[in-house]
């Protein structure tokens, strides 16, 4: 059975060592989980502050949907991260960005693991000796006329490497130590990199969240129409209510002439019971005449209306003013107003947006 292999590589500054490296697939595995962790970790901080954040808010999502859309994000983020770690701790990369190992104005990976074993990486401006049990050889002869070359680093296989001020001792020996760790601060970028689809997937959470519904209670449960109320007052709180469904009267003008587009009044009777519920309906009166016959389609629009509890089943006569602005009215509502007045025969002064007295 083939013996896994570990590498060291140490860099010094003129003579002075700067630090020491060590590579091995045990550190690679050890990287990818550590960083699939804090990555997890970092999905799950977010989706339960999301959570709370949406129940302070009084908001609600379907909980499978959110739990699978977050479980699904953060395990990809996590698993992207920890494939990102795992190739960063199969690599010695030097060059000018933060997460290179070592300095050097040629940015590449100076060492890295491949199938066939560990390679180096080498570009014109490097001098040095790969010792393999033979004698040494010369690198700079491997990129004489090559942008760069690869060698291959053999089981106990040793090479000096410098570039300029810098040298880099390579060594590679069997791999019976605990896994190397990344250097410090890299797990932290990889798994912050990979945190722009949380932040997505949190808005997405918010714009998809509706309002929570409230609990109805007994209070909520109440007719708004008093018990001890009068009838008088009984009538002007369902004028009030007819007034605001009376929104629904204007369809039974959509067939009709130019001329019949106007708002205007109507008496609409109703008897009604106990719970409110319409037992029957009729126009009583309104202010248009035969040339606009309306009065069968408002009574069918009048049977869909509701009423709040009544303290007793009544019959009454509703005045509802009629609001008809789609088109351009012939007619302004003074003069329907007036109309109603005369065919009903009363004096008394309404409010021409309620028709209450």
């Amino acid at each position: 059975m083939k013996q896994a292999q570990s590498v060291e590589i140490a860099y010094l500054m003129n003579g002075g060592v700067i630090s020491v490296r060590r590579l091995s697939q045990r550190g690679e595995w050890k990287a990818a989980l550590q960083t699939f962790a804090v990555g997890a970790a970092l999905a799950a901080a977010a989706a339960l502050l999301v959570g709370v954040g949406l129940v302070a808010a009084h908001r609600v999502v379907y909980a499978p949907g959110y739990l699978f859309l977050w479980l699904a994000v953060g395990g990809l983020t996590s698993a992207l991260a920890g494939k990102r770690a795992a190739a960063r701790a199969r690599a010695y990369g030097i060059g000018a960005d933060i997460d290179d190992d070592a300095f050097s104005a040629v940015p590449l990976p100076l060492v890295r693991r491949t199938r066939d074993g560990y390679r180096i990486r080498i570009a014109p401006g490097f001098v040095g000796r790969l010792f393999d049990g033979r004698a040494p050889l010369a690198v700079e002869s491997f990129v004489r006329d090559k942008s760069f070359a690869e060698l291959p680093l053999p089981p106990g296989g040793r090479a000096e490497l410098q570039l300029g001020a810098a040298t880099f001792v390579v060594t590679s020996a069997p791999d019976r130590g605990q896994p190397p760790p990344l250097p410090e601060g890299v797990i932290r970028r990889l798994a912050r990199r990979a945190q722009l689809p949380l932040v997505l997937t949190g808005l997405a959470s918010l714009v998809c969240a509706t309002q929570a519904g409230a609990h109805i209670s007994e209070v909520d449960m109440r007719s708004a129409i008093p018990a001890h109320a009068t009838p008088w007052e009984i009538e002007k709180m369902l004028r009030a209510e007819a007034q605001t469904q009376a929104r629904g009267l204007h369809q039974c003008f959509d067939v009709l002439p130019i001329s019949c587009q106007r708002s205007g009044y109507v008496g609409v009777g109703l008897s009604l019971s106990k719970q409110g519920e319409i037992r029957s309906q009729w126009i009583a009166r309104s202010t248009y005449g035969a040339d606009c016959p309306v009065d069968r389609c408002m009574s069918d629009v009048v049977s869909t209306w509701f009423f709040e509890p009544l303290p007793e089943s009544m019959k009454v006569i509703l005045p509802v003013q009629v609001l008809r602005t789609d088109r351009p009215l012939p007619f302004g509502p003074a003069r329907a107003a007036a109309d109603f007045e005369r065919s009903s025969g009363r004096t008394a002064q309404k409010n021409p947006r309620t028709g209450i007295d």
